[in-house]
């Protein structure tokens, strides 16, 4: 249509084509003549002119041949007038033409329309491909990008995961060296060495507290930082936190008042980093009030969507202007520079309060006054929700103090009340814990649930004797590797040994031949095998762990803690989870699958951040403990209660002695 329409060309050759295509027809006509009226000749052209060039030239070429074809007529009859049916002919064609150019002229515009909006249309999808071919690069730069920002994620998180090892685990040996350094510097009484090395104790310590904070920021910024719910009495657990910052707060001549408010009750929620949010909050307190006062508020407030614990910490120091309290959650920053050079910090522990606190599902805000001392507000859930993975959390186990042997327990098995009693006695001097079982029963059924060191058993007694009790513990495999002692006046030695015992112990005992025979039994098993590739690091918890009465082993892989466990059965397991050959994950599985070794205790001692699915892998663990954040003393007393708790879960079967 655009080639015929005319576009592109000016008034005069549109309207000199009208006359050109009449006189081209009247010509052909004229020189070729038909038996057909002239105006249908014409018509055709009309309809050609209108439809090319528009209602002008269409009107021009009607006018037109209206006159050539009135020429014809005349031709025709030799005269000047035309006869009435040609008049009435020619009106007609008028008619017809002028009806066939504005219909033609109609069709004209629409299909310029159409055109145009074809023109337009195709531009529009240039345009779009060219959009699509850009929104698909922007796509591919999109997922580049993504992939790149996870990569990198996946990189900072692999990278926490190792500074987080790599900085605390020599942190904690100089932890660990000052402290030993700080027992031997006492026992030899060398006083000025002591504060010294105080000091490079605490600031290890305050290292690694600054390490933590900024890993922990971290792991709160990736989105990788998890919380692990358990059960808290509440107003212990104040009392609890209370009590560790008394000696800080009091530094500065300051009061420490707890306000407890009644029927705070039990809240399942995160009490390690719930914990942490008090400590930043009391410590942060102490250190800008001189001679004044600290208050410890906690409350229990119910609501729609459950309650809520609000724990408020109000001091008497030196407190905020409106402009510093807008500043003060920012990571790195206190108050203004004066502040940070008069009362030091990093800036970090108030950040790291927020952010445990959104984490739990609360929030920490604060009212301040120039001169009149600060108030700080957490509210955090009473019921945190539990984590997708699974609620994994380290319950904390007590035992019932007394006297508890260093070198491991023994159970004795016998009838007499008497012989219990001596033996009891005797072995506890030699440093052993001690329970006795009345009959061969009562003794299979401790022996299973206690897993002792070692086993006197006596021969003769009613109903299930020695020789029965001694195939029984051979045949389990949860009790045949605990050795096994005879103890009577019938203990033959080569029945003792052929049915698998370690030896036999005729009576009356001769107590310097039971002491040696439990001496070299002792000393095979030991009561610890420290499992940790540091070499370093195991000989300070050897030290730590023989002056508190174990005996240890070492492993500096999980293959080798293996080979230690089948050359004699452990007590007790501490473990560190990243090793070469075989890592600390995959050494409890295998040692839960072998034989009699379900109920050995393990803690696990890392300087590695426990995800919430790692620690589902550790859920055969006892405890899981991390490197810095307790001291090797603590770690021996952490044994010493899952000692005493093992133990005292042994009481519960039925003994069925008499006194």
């Amino acid at each position: 249509m655009a080639a015929i329409s005319g576009h592109g060309i000016g008034p005069a050759a549109r309207y000199a084509v009208p006359f050109a295509a009449v006189g081209l027809a009247t010509l052909l006509r004229f020189l070729a003549p038909l038996d057909v009226a002239p105006f249908l000749l014409y018509l055709p052209l009309v309809f050609l002119v209108t439809l090319a060039l528009g209602r002008g030239p269409g009107a021009v070429t009607v006018v037109v041949s209206l006159l050539a074809a009135a020429w014809f007529f005349r031709r025709s009859d030799g005269t000047l007038t035309l006869s009435t049916g040609q008049v009435v002919a020619l009106a007609q064609y008028v008619v017809v033409g002028g009806a066939m150019v504005l219909v033609c002229d109609a069709l004209r515009r629409t299909m310029v329309e159409r055109e145009d909006t074809l023109r337009r249309l195709d531009a529009a999808n240039a345009g779009l491909r060219t959009s699509q071919a850009a929104l698909e690069d922007a796509r591919r730069d999109a997922e580049a990008a993504r992939e790149a920002a996870e990569e990198a994620n996946r990189a900072k998180s692999s990278f926490l995961a190792n500074m987080s090892h790599e900085l605390r685990t020599p942190l904690s040996a100089v932890i660990g060296y000052s402290e030993m350094l700080e027992e031997e510097a006492e026992e030899l009484g060398q006083d000025g060495l002591l504060k010294d090395l105080g000091k490079i104790k605490s600031n290890a310590k305050h290292l690694l507290g600054l390490i933590n904070d900024v890993l922990d920021l971290s792991k709160v910024e990736a989105n990788k930082m998890e919380t692990f719910t358990e059960d808290v009495d509440v107003a212990a657990f104040v009392r609890d936190a209370a009590g560790t910052v008394d000696a800080l707060v009091g530094k500065k001549r300051n009061r420490l008042v707890l306000d407890l408010a009644a029927g705070l009750g039990l809240a399942r929620t995160d009490a390690t980093k719930l914990r942490q949010c008090l400590f930043n909050l009391l410590s942060n307190a102490a250190k800008f009030t001189e001679d004044g006062t600290v208050t410890l508020r906690a409350r229990r407030e119910a609501g729609p969507a459950g309650d809520t614990l609000l724990f408020e910490v109000a001091d008497t120091g030196i407190g905020m202007s409106p402009e510093q309290v807008e500043r003060l959650f920012q990571r790195f920053v206190q108050a203004d520079g004066s502040t940070t050079r008069k009362y030091g910090g990093t800036g970090l522990g108030l950040a790291l309060t927020k952010a445990f606190a959104e984490l739990m599902g609360g929030d920490v805000t604060v009212a301040s006054e120039v001169g009149c001392g600060t108030r700080f507000t957490l509210a955090v859930p009473a019921a945190l929700p539990e984590p997708t993975v699974g609620d994994i959390s380290d319950e904390t186990t007590t035992g019932s103090p007394g006297a508890i042997g260093t070198r491991g327990l023994v159970l004795v098995i016998d009838d007499e009340a008497s012989q219990r009693d001596l033996m009891g006695r005797f072995l506890t001097r030699q440093g052993f814990s001690v329970r006795t079982a009345g009959d061969g029963r009562t003794g299979l059924q401790l022996a299973r649930s206690l897993a002792p060191r070692v086993i006197l058993l006596d021969v003769m007694m009613p109903e299930v004797d020695g020789w029965t009790v001694l195939t029984t513990l051979k045949g389990d495999p949860a009790t045949r590797d605990i050795p096994v002692v005879m103890v009577s006046f019938v203990a033959d030695a080569a029945l003792s040994a052929s049915l698998g015992a370690a030896d036999a112990v005729p009576k009356p005992v001769d107590w310097a031949r039971l002491k040696g025979v439990l001496d070299r039994l002792g000393a095979g098993a030991g009561d610890v095998l420290v499992v940790d590739d540091d070499a370093d690091m195991r000989e300070r918890l050897r030290t730590v762990l023989e002056r508190n009465g174990w005996s240890v082993r070492e492993a500096g892989d999980g293959t080798e803690a293996l080979d230690r466990v089948r050359e004699a059965t452990p007590r007790l397991v501490l473990l560190d989870l990243t090793m070469p050959v075989m890592d600390g994950f995959s050494f409890l599985h295998r040692l839960r699958g072998m034989p009699g070794c379900g109920e050995i205790l393990v803690v696990v001692l890392s300087a590695r951040d426990v995800t919430t699915a790692e620690r589902q892998q550790l859920v055969e663990a006892d405890r899981v403990l991390r490197k810095g954040d307790i001291s090797l003393q603590d770690i021996a007393t952490e044994l010493r209660k899952l000692d005493i708790h093992q133990m005292d879960d042994g009481e519960a079967v039925p003994n069925q002695s008499s006194s």
